[in-house]
């Protein structure tokens, strides 16, 4: 089962992501999560995690594709 935590975002942190541009929302975010600079973002495909890699991609697949399934059978 999926855990839940709760992180606590620096508030200098934040607001000096928000002087950046960022949505005050991800700053809060970014920030409980040790990113202190717009920069360390990297938005590009190449940076991505292989699918492979992720914790239990392959079990949502399967959720996905047996959920696209049941809905095409209605």
């Amino acid at each position: 089962m999926t855990r839940l935590t709760t992180r606590s975002s620096p508030p200098r942190t934040v607001w000096q992501l928000e002087q950046q541009g960022m949505h005050p929302l991800l700053a809060r975010l970014y920030a409980a999560r040790g990113i202190t600079d717009k920069a360390e973002l990297d938005y590009e495909l190449k940076s991505l995690i292989p699918p492979a890699a992720l914790t239990n991609a392959s079990a949502a697949a399967q959720l996905l594709a047996d959920a696209i399934e049941a809905e095409a059978a209605c």
